[in-house]
């Protein structure tokens, strides 16, 4: 059976219209004593100007899918979260032209006192607790600072990777990673690892992570250096106030040293106008370089956004970074 984004569409919002138990306006999705389906995603698009490169319409990483989760029994879910890269400007959707488009896909366990277990392509412990709070608070994917060499494909999705998130104590909660690739060609077991923790208690939340990459093929056929990091991310969020310190170092094989400190605040007021400030230092032990980012984004209920980001770059973060001056405006709408 042939199943078209139409026929998706169409099957997820009957569902939701029989079976929901949510407000349509709020999310598309059923749910019952079987368990839930969720349609989601979120659509992309920004004009941008990047000092050297003329001015483009571009995707500001695009996806939709499902998820949601099965009930096994009184205590067992079985979840998933199924998703697919959708490329605005080029009119794509599923795209899978390289590692970077293939989005995130799992199957897992859960379980109220014991955790969660999840096995596919998914968000790094690392990813979400010491990136997220920080880098995506800007919308053009270009200026993100996630480090490539110590961790391309781990600090976003990591690719054949089994993962545990543990249930919250108190406020504490931790994570491991494990990449298991029988096609990598330096290691036979686990490949990369990464363990981690985070802590909240009233507005704050601190994030602490350890990366170990042993091999040298990267799921999507790169060759890099192997690498061990570790990471930290401070968040402070209360009222309208948000304001994040994030320090990573990044041991690399090849005797190279990074070092990453990010600051970043923001205000929101009462309107949905929130204007940012982010400021990176970027040091690799013989170039040390600064990034700076300022925004205004304009939020329509939770689910639409019209935003416009200003990032610059000194000499030596431009060499570091491989990127320009730019300028974005564009609109994003979530569900």
């Amino acid at each position: 059976m042939t199943i078209t984004i139409k026929n998706f569409c169409t099957a997820t919002v009957i569902a939701a219209a029989i079976g929901g138990t949510s407000s349509v306006s709020a999310e598309i999705s059923a749910e019952n004593d079987w368990g839930k389906i969720q349609f989601h995603g979120s659509l992309r698009a920004l004009v941008t100007k990047e000092d050297g490169r003329e001015t483009d319409v571009i995707d500001g990483i695009s996806r939709i899918g499902i998820k949601g989760f099965v009930n096994l029994s009184d205590n067992w879910k079985g979840t998933y979260r199924l998703e697919g890269r959708v490329v605005m400007d080029d009119g794509v959707i599923f795209s899978d032209a390289n590692d970077y488009h293939k989005r995130v896909t799992y199957v897992g366990l859960k379980n109220k006192k014991i955790g969660e277990v999840r096995l596919g392509k998914q968000y790094s412990p690392h990813y979400l607790w010491t990136i997220v709070p920080i880098d995506i608070t800007f919308h053009n994917p270009r200026h993100y600072n996630i480090r490539w060499n110590a961790s391309e494909n781990s600090s976003i999705r990591e690719a054949n990777s089994l993962a545990y998130f543990s249930p919250s104590y108190n406020g504490f909660t931790f994570g491991t990673l494990f990449e298991i690739d029988g096609g990598d060609t330096e290691s036979s077991g686990v490949d990369s690892y990464n363990i981690a923790a985070k802590y909240n208690t009233g507005p704050w939340q601190i994030g602490l992570s350890y990366y170990d990459r042993s091999d040298d093929k990267r799921s999507n056929g790169a060759i890099k250096p192997d690498a061990e990091t570790i990471a930290t991310a401070i968040q402070y969020k209360e009222n309208s106030h948000k304001v994040v310190f994030r320090y990573q170092n990044e041991d690399i094989s090849d005797g190279t040293v990074f070092k990453t400190i990010g600051a970043y605040y923001s205000y929101s007021f009462e309107s949905g106008i929130t204007p940012q400030l982010r400021i990176y230092s970027l040091d690799n032990g013989n170039i040390q370089g600064y990034q700076t980012a300022i925004g205004v984004s304009k939020k329509f209920n939770k689910y639409g956004e019209v935003f416009i980001d200003y990032t610059n770059y000194d000499d030596e973060a431009a060499t570091l970074k491989k990127r320009a001056d730019d300028i974005s405006l564009g609109i994003k709408i979530s569900f």
